[in-house]
């Protein structure tokens, strides 16, 4: 067989994600003596090229990119150990891995795939990493640079825990570091000291190729580690002083002792409650409402930790009714964690003191699924008590309290593995719709008992993968979009209450918001993923804004500078939008359909004074932005 048809095979062994064929062709390369290398650079590398760029044109979608990196890995165990010597030489190893507290896996996965294709020697720590292994790893392999990656807001802090740890050894100079994540922006990695950061894969393994190529070729001696030991000493000790300090419970103390005096300076005419409902319904108002997710946060009021805050009823509650008070918000959003339904189907969850709670052993097989009872014991049971607690409270302000559960999709990716499902659904699309039908049934049956027991004023479903480079709408459609559809929005009419949806994605499928009746949307708003489908409230009030209320534009991570000049750019920002959101509401024939929020959780290790930045800022001036603009 001639060579190039071998690796023309080969390409399309990882284009059409055939581990067999792959690994048929890897054989048969070997066998024909193509050279080895050459079998993987120009064969299942160019395969893993051609699908990378239809997902960059949206012509395929992440399970396809899963499916193709499995084909090549397949292909790459074959023929990896005849590589020849010349070629192999002075690998560059990359350490890679989701920092410890975030499970999700399929970014990190990707950016591994691509750049395991661009020659790079990955090294793979999974997800939930341990901070200190990145280093360990990184030393243990002369690394030319280490690629961390989260989703989630809560653990991002840990990035700059490790690259601290990399100061300390040494070693910092010595290799270079990636951080990326869809909360993760360029002004991020460059507050927290990482190299760079990158929108995609392919655009990673661009960055990560640029700037290996300008580190030393002694960047691993001796004297180079000694010089980069003194070079950090003094930064590390202002920083390590500044670590001592809790500054949630600094801030969250000074707030309370200021409450009394502050609050009624702002001199409300309506309640929070009565302020939230006339907006949802479109009507005139004092203000926009706010109500930023600073649902661990709030925990700094009570004081409790992270813990108790999201396995214990009372103290969930009482975050709930200090957060509502002292941030002075209009609503509540009751986020705890996303492992609820997989620590209840019996998934192994992990339980920091003060970090987020993450799903760390997924069960083996679908076949082991069944579906638990809610009952007292149980994470769903305890959520439902929670939320019982929290709306009591809520209602003694005048103010509301949102619910928030998993939606099936969500609950089926923690206890399974997003990953594998999202491979699974390409492969065995019947086991994972059967799966899903049975974490629908346990959603389903919480939605019931918030309903009926907890009565909160508005229950939140959490999705992730309505997101236009993760799935595609006919396929979301054909999973949870339909299950959306047909179980829950129906659900939600027949308790008489508004279909409330947050979406943590960066690219949601605007065009489903419609299919499941939503009322109100909270989103997640990338200005740099815009041109891929992440949209501001200009566009979502102009296009959709009649029949959906929205609230996410602000970005959680603007809330971790709490200095002089990072409180006043939050106050300046807080004017701006109320200015822009309701100048947009009036040229579209509304007057007060928006919510002033954070489109993902505030990091709940974070200040307290920034989120009142904000929510004072929305009180104080709210009221004269709205006259002037509404009249």
């Amino acid at each position: 067989m001639a060579k190039e048809d071998i690796l023309n095979a080969l390409a399309d062994a990882v284009v059409e994600g055939d581990d067999d064929i792959a690994e048929e062709f890897a054989q048969k390369a070997l066998d024909e003596e193509v050279d080895a290398y050459e079998a993987i650079v120009d064969g299942l590398a160019k395969g893993m090229k051609i699908i990378s760029d239809m997902y960059e044109r949206g012509e395929a979608f992440v399970p396809s990119l899963l499916l193709a990196a499995d084909a090549m890995y397949a292909g790459m165990d074959i023929l990896t150990p005849y590589i020849n010597a010349d070629t192999s030489a002075e690998p560059k190893n990359v350490i890679i891995g989701t920092v410890e507290g975030d499970v999700h896996d399929i970014g990190k996965n990707l950016v591994k795939t691509m750049m395991t294709a661009a020659g790079f020697n990955m090294i793979d720590l999974g997800c939930d990493v341990p901070l200190d292994k990145f280093a360990e790893v990184a030393k243990e392999n002369k690394a030319t640079g280490i690629s961390m990656s989260t989703l989630m807001t809560t653990t991002m802090g840990g990035m700059e825990t490790v690259i601290e740890q990399l100061q300390e050894e040494g070693i910092r100079d010595s290799l270079v570091v990636m951080v990326g994540g869809a909360p993760i922006s360029e002004d991020f990695a460059n507050s927290v000291g990482a190299d760079g950061t990158a929108l995609d894969a392919s655009t990673a393994v661009e960055t990560m190729t640029s700037l290996a190529s300008a580190l030393p070729a002694d960047s691993w001696s001796d004297s180079s580690i000694a010089e980069s030991k003194m070079k950090y000493k003094e930064v590390l000790a202002q920083k390590g002083t500044r670590e001592e300090i809790d500054i949630g419970s600094i801030t969250a103390e000074k707030i309370i002792e200021e409450h009394d005096t502050v609050i009624p300076k702002f001199n409300e005419t309506i309640t929070k409650k009565e302020r939230f409902v006339a907006a949802f319904q479109d009507k005139k108002v004092d203000r926009l409402p706010v109500a930023p997710l600073v649902c661990g946060l709030s925990r700094k009021f009570v004081p409790c930790s992270y813990a108790d805050y999201t396995t214990n009823a009372e103290k969930f509650a009482d975050s709930v009714a200090a957060g509502t008070k002292y941030f002075h918000i209009d609503n509540f959003v009751g986020l705890t964690d996303l492992c609820i339904a997989a620590k209840d189907f019996g998934a192994e969850v992990r339980f920091p003191e003060e970090d987020t709670p993450a799903a760390t052993g997924h069960l083996e097989d679908y076949e082991s699924m069944e579906v638990p009872e809610i009952k007292e014991g149980t994470r769903g049971y305890n959520l439902v008590q929670g939320n019982k607690l929290a709306t009591e409270k809520t209602r003694e302000q005048n103010a509301l309290n949102t619910a928030l559960f998993e939606g099936p999709m969500v609950a089926l990716t923690q206890i399974m593995g997003a990953t594998r499902v999202l491979s699974d659904l390409k492969t065995n699309p019947d086991v994972v719709l059967k799966a899903l039908d049975q974490t629908t049934e346990y959603c389903k049956e919480l939605a019931k008992m918030m309903f009926e027991e907890a009565q909160p004023d508005n229950l939140c479903l959490v999705t992730l993968w309505t997101n236009n480079v993760i799935l595609g709408a006919d396929e979301y459609m054909k999973t949870e979009g339909k299950i959306l559809k047909d179980v829950f929005a129906p659900l939600y009419k027949e308790y008489d209450m508004p279909m409330v949806i947050h979406n943590c994605a960066d690219a949601p499928h605007w065009d489903l918001i419609n299919e499941w009746g939503t009322d109100y949307y909270s989103y997640t708003y990338y200005p740099d993923e815009a041109d891929k489908g992440s949209k501001d409230h200009k566009y979502l009030i102009e296009n959709y804004g009649k029949d959906v209320m929205f609230g996410g534009e602000v970005s959680p991570i603007l809330f971790l500078n709490n200095s002089p000049e990072g409180l006043e750019k939050i106050r300046n920002d807080t004017i701006a939008l109320q200015e822009s959101v309701l100048t947009t509401l009036k040229e579209n024939g509304m007057q007060s359909k928006y919510v002033i929020s954070t489109g993902c959780e505030v990091p709940p290790k974070g200040p307290c004074d920034s989120i009142t930045a904000q929510t004072y800022t929305v009180a104080e001036k709210g009221p004269e932005i709205y006259k002037n603009i509404i009249g």
